[in-house]
């Protein structure tokens, strides 16, 4: 036993020690491996042998998936193939096309290994590759460019052009108006990529780029061989040079972004990595702080133009991240998109409106490819409208497609609308009519200005030969008894001639279908739909209750004027609000103007002083107005100020008395009132002499400005300072009125104080007690805020609304035997209330 135990002492001790130098020599080798830099092996240079091969390879092994075929022929003879892929077992009916080209392959050797790589995986048994030969016809392009992939190591081919941009030797080729290609004959390679566009047509246009050797210069070109680990920074969807060349819908970019970084390979998102916004014409002098790339014409945006086909291309480092990121878009169009019925990459819809659509009609891939490529080549032509405003329960889409249509869709309302409609759908146009008559619409709102479809020429119409759909969307998850009209006709539920209804995107998705024999006979389009909303949902915004009490919000809701801003005058101020009574006579009128100082408020808050219904109620209809203010006639260098406010309010109530026949008021028993600097325009109305001008050529200033009676509350009787200072001995307002600014109210006061002599016929002609005579109207002034007794010559706790000065015109029509009224709180006297009652007394007296 004594010799086992020693042994195993010994072992012990031995294994200890072998570890310890196993993991000293780990450590040391870690420490050198640490110190030797990578190694970057030079990469396999493809030769048009392998290229050429490869496909060959591919077509004889997989003879019920791949077709090869020879599109034209680039510079040293070489051909440009076609490698097309899709499960023949099933039939190419509902198939989407998936294009894939190399438009920038020869230096940018990545382009062309993804462009392999993927080819490669789309052939495997992968489920998501099976599915997609299912669905969708795949056409490669490995080697848009064999010349300048497998021996020049330049963009151009052998004359001078390179097929990305479409340039040339004297610069673009492209006619972008025509969609034509200068000299074709010198662009073989590009006139190979066109006629496969125009052959099939495609959804999508994917064109690869990546890393290689062009930034070489030639003299640095070598053996010509890249090398393992020479990557890029990869992006996805479009180009850093030409934000212009990307899928319309980031959510399709993001779906091959997230595909990528499942795979482990992110991707750059241009402007929004780098948080600039982009370039536009009047953006220009911002320069630099702005995204580089700029909105161009690129030859992939050919299959755009002319086919609506969504392009997008993609930068590739590493061969893997590309067939990862084209997963991404591949599942896009193996399925059905966010707010379609049927599976389809997102590129049917082909004229908008204000999301109102005119989309391709069918029910397969090739029918809805035939539609869409003759719609888009045609929308252009088309107006499109609506209804407008939108409205909860209702929603419309107008389309035109001739010059008689655009004429009728071109009436100035509805009336002359439902007149046209008539003519052109007899008796269906009963139920457009109905329809329109029961909503609040007040006109058509189309895309194309009124006086461009009235001068619409016949050589603009259009004949719709593959079907049409529209598409509408209510902005409800189930809305109920959905009716929908196509020119007067309720449609019914139909994929191929009527309306289907589905809920996706947030959207009750309203698609309308118009067969091709039904559409090549219909210029017209008239869609209505009415529908009952599964909720009620509020609209608007109240602010704070004792903020709608301030400014008697919920008393101006409920009585909405007859006219609301009604100008008198070119002024923006020059407004008013009229609230005409119903009556078989006519009516009294009170003209009300607002207070502010001349320089505040609006013609709002008559609301905070006055009941505007118990006045209609009564028979007596109102009117209040704005006028310009004290700053907008110091900014017209007008003097002084005060004129224009005043003069306004002399020009509102002739307005008035202009329209007096059409809206049935009696322009002899009209009240003015206002409040402070209003109440005061109110007095200088009433007591100044009749301001009309029988001879003058304009008809609104020959009309009175006498009055039957005024009233105001916190009114200002006098704008003598002066005169104030012996009443109220702390008066201070009424500087700006003259055009005395100052920095504070005393300092333009004192400045009005001491210019007072020198402007005094001023004074006096604005100032009401001035003008005061025995034939003036009765008068009635309010002071509530009044807080004790008014006695002249004492400070007063709010000088610039003393009932001082109201007591002091009060004295001065008595001694001219004119009736006044004043009342302040606690005056112990009985009288009337307030203007309110004044004023409707006075009015109706007599009735």
């Amino acid at each position: 036993m004594n010799m086992v135990s020693s042994i195993l002492v010994r072992t012990r001790l031995l294994s200890r020690q072998v570890i310890q130098l196993l993991v000293v020599l780990c450590v040391v080798a870690i420490a050198e491996a640490q110190e030797k830099p990578l190694s970057y092996a030079p990469m396999h240079r493809l030769t048009w042998e392998e290229y050429a091969g490869t496909l060959r390879f591919w077509k004889s092994t997989y003879p019920q998936w791949v077709t090869l075929q020879s599109r034209g022929i680039s510079g040293q003879n070489m051909p440009v193939y076609l490698l097309k892929i899709t499960d023949s077992s099933v039939p190419d009916t509902d198939k989407q096309i998936c294009l894939i080209t190399t438009l920038h392959c020869g230096p940018e050797r990545t382009g062309t290994s993804g462009a392999m790589a993927f080819a490669e995986w789309m052939l495997s048994d992968d489920p998501l590759a099976v599915e997609t030969r299912r669905r969708q016809i795949i056409l490669l392009m490995p080697v848009v460019n064999p010349l300048s992939l497998f021996h020049t190591d330049r963009w151009r081919n052998e004359h001078g052009v390179e097929p990305y941009v479409g340039l040339g030797l004297k610069g673009k080729l492209w006619d972008v108006k025509t969609l034509s290609i200068r000299n074709p004959q010198e662009a073989p390679e590009l006139m190979a990529v066109l006629s496969v566009v125009d052959e099939y047509q495609p959804e999508i246009h994917a064109d690869f780029h990546g890393t290689g050797l062009q930034e070489y210069a030639p003299d640095q070109l070598g053996t010509r061989r890249t090398y393992h680990g020479q990557i890029m920074t990869e992006i996805t969807g479009s180009a850093y040079s030409n934000y212009a060349l990307r899928p319309w819908d980031w959510r399709v970019t993001e779906a091959m972004i997230e595909a990528g970084n499942a795979a482990g390979f992110p991707s750059d998102r241009f402007e929004a990595d780098a948080q600039r916004t982009f370039w536009g014409a009047e953006l220009a002098p911002l320069g630099k702080k702005l995204w580089h790339g700029m909105p161009m014409f690129y030859s992939q945006h050919y299959s755009y133009a002319k086919y609506h086909t969504m392009v997008c291309t993609q930068e590739v480092a590493w061969e893997q991240s590309v067939v990862a990121r084209m997963k991404g878009l591949l599942r896009i169009g193996n399925k059905v998109w966010n707010d379609e019925r049927q599976p389809s990459y997102p590129v049917n819809r082909m004229k908008h409106f204000v999301g109102h659509f005119v989309t391709a009609y069918g029910n397969t891939a090739t029918e809805r490819r035939k539609s869409r490529v003759d719609l888009w080549s045609k929308q252009t032509k088309f107006a499109l409208g609506f209804m407008y405003p939108q409205t909860d329960g209702r929603e419309s889409l107008i389309c035109a497609t001739t010059t008689a249509a655009k004429r009728t869709v071109a009436a100035e309302n509805f009336r002359e609308l439902q007149i046209r409609l008539l003519d052109r759908f007899n008796d269906d146009a009963q139920n457009i009519r109905r329809f329109i008559d029961a909503g609040p619409e007040f006109k058509l709102a189309m895309g194309t200005p009124g006086s461009q479809l009235s001068a619409a020429i016949e050589a603009d119409d259009v004949k719709i030969e593959n079907g049409i759909s529209f598409r509408l969307r209510l902005q409800y998850r189930k809305p109920t008894h959905i009716e929908v009209q196509l020119n007067g006709q309720v449609l019914k539920r139909s994929d191929t001639d009527g309306y289907e209804s589905w809920f996706a995107d947030g959207y009750t998705q309203v698609h309308v279908n118009v067969p091709p024999e039904k559409a090549s006979k219909t210029e017209l389009y008239f869609i209505t739909c009415s529908y009952q909303p599964d909720e009620v949902r509020p609209t608007g915004w109240m602010p704070p209750e004792s903020v709608q009490k301030q400014f008697a919000t919920v008393k101006a809701d409920a009585t909405p004027a007859t006219f609301t801003d009604l100008p008198y005058g070119k002024h923006f101020r020059q407004t008013m609000d009229v609230w005409l009574a119903d009556s078989d006579k006519p009516t009294p009128l009170v003209f009300y103007i607002h207070g502010g100082g001349w320089a505040a408020q609006d013609k709002m808050d008559i609301h905070q002083h006055l009941d505007v219904r118990a006045f209609l109620n009564a028979g007596i209809s109102v009117a209040s107005v704005n006028y310009r203010l004290l700053q907008d006639a110091s900014a017209a260098n007008v003097n002084p100020p005060l004129q224009w406010p005043l003069n306004d309010a002399a020009r509102a109530l002739q307005f008035l008395c202009s329209k007096a026949g059409g809206w049935n008021i009696d322009k002899t028993r009209i009240g003015a009132c206002g409040v402070s600097a209003g109440g005061c325009s109110s007095l200088w109305l009433a007591m100044h002499d009749d301001m009309s001008e029988p001879n003058s050529d304009d008809p609104i200033a020959r009309e009175s400005t006498r009055l039957l009676c005024a009233a105001g509350k916190a009114p200002q009787t006098s704008l003598d300072p002066r005169q104030l200072r012996q009443w109220i001995p702390n008066y201070e307002y009424g500087g700006k009125a003259f055009g005395f600014a100052g920095t504070t109210r005393p300092d333009s006061f004192a400045s009005l104080l001491d210019a007072r002599d020198l402007i005094l016929s001023h004074i006096q002609h604005y100032s009401p007690i001035e003008h005061a005579s025995k034939d003036d109207a009765p008068i009635f002034m309010e002071f509530p805020a009044q807080d004790r007794e008014p006695i002249p010559g004492e400070k007063q706790t709010d000088p610039t609304h003393s009932a001082v000065s109201g007591l002091m015109l009060q004295r001065k029509l008595q001694s001219l035997r004119v009736e006044s009224e004043l009342r302040y709180r606690g005056d112990g006297k009985t009288g009337h209330a307030g203007m309110q009652e004044f004023l409707t007394q006075q009015l109706k007296q007599g009735e």
